[in-house]
């Protein structure tokens, strides 16, 4: 792993763990996170990294080049006006963290301290699964990306479990591998978009109130279920999550982005 690129602000308590064609790189810098998590959601131009950056563009232009420099981002011309630049990602966040994130900072008080006498299967992986995703949320440590990516290929692995030509069947035949495997009550609530919740879900029902959605790895598997029912690049969005004081995980399937 390279050395983290080093930040003006040597006291911010951050960093992410890009995975980019030159391998693993370590990112301290909060501005350069930002720009990282922009470009997440679609190239972006240079001029509106700047305005959403709320920094002046020497700076965006100095961590631009640094971020291209390590291989993280690409650019190139707009072909419909030579004069702007398209900024895209190169790279995929592996982990970020964030020891300052104050709120996080009490999440180990709801460390999971034993496991009841008759725990059953599921009992025994959700105490699992929560004792470290608790542990990294109250270091400030998300693992989503790693988590979404574990669940599209968990779902690619499922999907000849449960195919079916037929919408209403599919998500039956999903619902039913959910229930006999202690991951939940699955209920189909609309077609356009289509949409499910999950009650009793086993990935964040035992996690504290972060007031963000929590459930990547069922994103992941749906992700991948429905990309592969729809033959194309279909993504499960939490709408709503027992990690957001809901009583229920609710997912839309859309396009992907």
């Amino acid at each position: 792993m390279s050395t983290p690129e080093r930040s003006s602000q040597e006291n911010e308590p951050f960093i992410q763990i890009i995975a980019s064609e030159q391998g693993l790189k370590a990112i301290d810098s909060p501005l350069k996170g930002k720009i990282i998590e922009m470009l997440q959601d679609g190239d972006k131009d240079f001029e509106e990294i700047v305005l959403r950056s709320e920094r002046v563009k020497s700076t965006i232009s100095v961590h631009i080049k640094s971020l291209a420099e390590a291989g993280i981002i690409t650019s190139r011309p707009d072909p419909e006006d030579a004069r702007r630049r398209i900024i895209s990602l190169n790279g995929r966040v592996i982990v970020r963290a964030d020891a300052g994130d104050a709120e996080m900072l009490w999440a180990d008080r709801f460390f999971p301290d034993s496991l009841p006498e008759n725990a059953t299967q599921r009992d025994v992986f959700s105490f699992i699964l929560t004792s470290l995703r608790v542990s990294l949320l109250s270091e400030g440590i998300s693992i989503h990306p790693i988590l979404t990516r574990a669940g599209l290929k968990a779902g690619a692995a499922i999907y000849p479990l449960v195919q079916d030509t037929d919408l209403h069947s599919f998500i039956k035949n999903i619902g039913d591998f959910w229930s006999r495997s202690g991951l939940g009550r699955v209920d189909f609530e609309r077609e356009d978009p289509v949409t499910m919740v999950i009650r009793e879900c086993f990935e964040c029902m035992d996690l504290p109130i972060t007031g963000k959605p929590e459930c990547a790895f069922d994103a992941g598997i749906l992700s991948a279920l429905f990309s592969t029912y729809y033959g194309e690049k279909k993504e499960a969005v939490e709408t709503h999550c027992y990690a957001m004081g809901s009583n229920l995980c609710r997912f839309e399937i859309w396009n992907a982005r």
